[in-house]
């Protein structure tokens, strides 16, 4: 079964990283997963990496993240290649794409699940660190 979905997740360097289904990628939705990002994860600094959609961007979804103490960041537009996320993304779609399940709800389970898998593992990061922030690391030695 194929079932044509929209995903949001929150790849953790600490914390709990977090996969959602929203309805929908509008502001309102993108909140609600701000709110669950930050339940996930009480007391912790989260800092998002997000791309220009303009559910992310508009003044409403900046509000709430502020509000919830989610810092920003916004990729320059056709960039997703700086975003860490896009790796897991990847080898989501490729563990999952042979698998078979009935119903959409198994389906996210099993996502869910593999989602969880990846996202322990810091190696999507750590090349992300090296590639994108070594110069600043390195800096502070």
């Amino acid at each position: 079964m194929k079932i044509d979905t929209s995903a949001a997740g929150f790849y953790a360097l600490t914390g709990e990283s977090v996969l959602q289904f929203p309805a929908d990628q509008t502001k309102e939705q993108i909140c609600e997963c701000f709110r669950r990002m930050r339940e996930q994860n009480p007391g912790k600094r989260i800092l998002l990496v997000l791309d220009n959609f303009s559910s992310h961007i508009c003044a409403h979804t900046r509000k709430h993240a502020h509000e919830l103490g989610i810092d920003l960041i916004f990729l320059p537009v056709g960039s997703p290649h700086l975003n860490p996320i896009e790796s897991v993304w990847k080898s989501l779609k490729w563990e999952s794409s042979p698998l078979i399940e009935e119903g959409a709800v198994l389906i996210r389970t099993l996502l869910d699940e593999i989602f969880t898998k990846l996202t322990e593992r810091l190696s999507f990061a750590s090349s992300w660190i090296k590639n994108h922030l070594g110069e600043y690391i390195q800096k502070w030695r």
